[in-house]
């Protein structure tokens, strides 16, 4: 049988390659791995934590994109996170297991975290009003959330010393309110600041970096107050954790502080009444706003009717212990800090729309997976999974915010995105409780896939990136 092509044949070699080519696969190699390096590196491209190690920040086209007092802006933002998420992740992690070393009962603990998300719901349209109007975001966070709101984890470290029985209780019920009023009524201030100096085309990668180092401080965090507190054994150890975490939450307001005013990028006054009239009414007309919020809400809303029963699931149902609950818990937030640079160029690169609307498709695998689950095990990598799709919906969602938002309605337009989470996470529990007990708990993991999947694909369909100036017919400058 003749071979079809006799003339091509394939060169023998004899012995190892020639010296040059080796090399050359040699170079080739190490190209690959510093351009895997760069992938993975969460400070890449942004201003570095420390100004001595990094270079200047660049745009994906490789030119320098930032001045010197928004690198110094960015960088002090990014410090900011990591202590403000140590802190919060202790109030977070042990706010209940004190409450209930205090006195209280499981349906208190409920209660209050219920009481916690309509507070926050309700706090943001004050702070989205007084940030519009006074343009002084910086001194609005200090003067709340960043400032008065840190004594929340003081007052709960004098608790013992002041209180006993109910009125202890009354103590953590008044520290949680204030901190869940504070913090939400500084959220859109914050946002719309930090927007300021944060240039469009670097928040991506940014705001990836800055979650990555919060969730490497909560992992860290969590469970070294866990061991003091064990260590140090009765309310005396809860007390040093508290402390701990008001000095922490401290540092984390004196990096905030250290960022440049509003004046030096750009901030004007607010503009004449009339003015502000007519700008209310477009956030009235503005179909993306409206929609995202309902799109958003819903998607909360199907994520709460089975995010606090995972656990009882995985216990009652998987006969998993509270020590597998732990450790399967925590693959979510590490596959969020590897994941997180990905995600943050990939919402550079192609919008955080089709980072939201691709995250958002495949969320609803999560709970359906849990249906299928068996073995306490599996959840491991259902929680991977899930891990890497949650980093990317929640920064892809706040960029998207920012992007559909007109300069001086960020503030409105993060208030209004904001509470319909919150009222969404207050409802979720109610009805969720709801359904378990009558329908069951694969059914209610069946219902909130589905309801994550209709939300994206209502969102992907009605919110538009386009600015809402363009879509309500008016000139550029009606929206400042």
């Amino acid at each position: 049988m003749r071979r079809p092509f006799p003339h091509r044949r394939r060169p023998r070699h004899h012995g190892p390659p020639p010296i040059g080519q080796r090399a050359g696969r040699l170079a080739s190699s190490a190209q690959r791995v510093r351009r895997l390096g760069r992938a993975f590196n969460p400070v890449e491209g942004i201003p570095h934590p420390f100004p001595s190690l990094g270079g200047p920040a660049v745009d994906l086209t490789g030119e320098a994109t930032t001045s010197p007092v928004q690198e110094r802006a960015m960088r002090n933002l990014w410090w900011d996170g990591f202590f403000a998420e140590c802190a919060d992740v202790i109030w977070l992690q042990y706010f209940s297991l004190y409450a209930v070393a205090l006195g209280a009962s499981v349906g208190v603990v409920g209660v209050l975290a219920a009481i916690s998300n309509l507070v926050a719901a309700l706090a943001l349209w004050p702070g989205a009003v007084l940030a519009e109007r006074t343009r002084r975001y910086k001194f609005l966070v200090l003067a709340t959330g960043g400032g008065p709101g840190r004594f929340a984890f003081l007052t709960l470290a004098v608790v013992p010393w002041i209180a006993t029985g109910n009125k202890a209780l009354i103590a953590l019920a008044v520290a949680t309110i204030a901190r869940s009023l504070l913090g939400n009524l500084a959220m859109p201030a914050w946002g719309a600041f930090a927007a300021e100096f944060v240039p469009e085309g670097m928040r991506g990668r940014y705001f990836s970096s800055r979650n990555f180092a919060r969730q490497v401080a909560g992992l860290a965090s969590a469970p070294i107050v866990g061991f003091i507190i064990y260590r140090l054994g009765g309310l005396s150890g809860w007390q040093v954790a508290w402390l701990l975490s008001f000095v922490l939450a401290s540092i984390s307001s004196a990096f905030y502080f250290r960022i440049p005013g509003e004046s030096h990028f750009g901030v004007t006054a607010p503009a004449p009444e009339p003015a502000r009239a007519r700008q209310r009414s477009v956030v009235l007309r503005d179909r993306n706003l409206l929609w995202l919020v309902a799109t958003t809400g819903f998607f909360q809303l199907s994520v709460m009717i089975a995010g606090p029963f995972f656990s009882i699931y995985l216990v009652e149902r998987l006969g998993a212990s509270t020590a597998w609950v732990g450790i399967s818990y925590a693959f979510m937030p590490l596959a969020g800090i590897i994941s997180q640079p990905i995600l943050g160029r990939l919402n550079d690169r192609y919008g955080p729309k089709w980072l939201l609307v691709v995250s958002g498709l495949l969320l609803p695998i999560a709970p359906w997976l849990w249906m299928a689950a068996t073995e306490p095990w599996h959840i491991i990598f259902i929680n991977i999974i899930a891990g890497v799709m949650w980093a990317a919906n929640l920064l892809a969602t706040f960029n998207v915010v920012l992007q559909i938002a007109p300069a001086d309605k960020r503030p409105t337009y993060t208030g209004w995105q904001q509470a319909g989470i919150f009222f969404a996470s207050f409802l979720g529990p109610l009805i969720g409780g709801f359904l378990i007990a009558a329908i069951g708990f694969k059914l209610v993991f069946f219902l909130s896939g589905a309801g994550r999947f209709v939300a994206t694909l209502v969102l992907w369909r009605m919110v538009s990136e386009n600015a809402p100036e363009a879509a309500a017919g008016l000139p550029k400058a009606a929206a400042g």
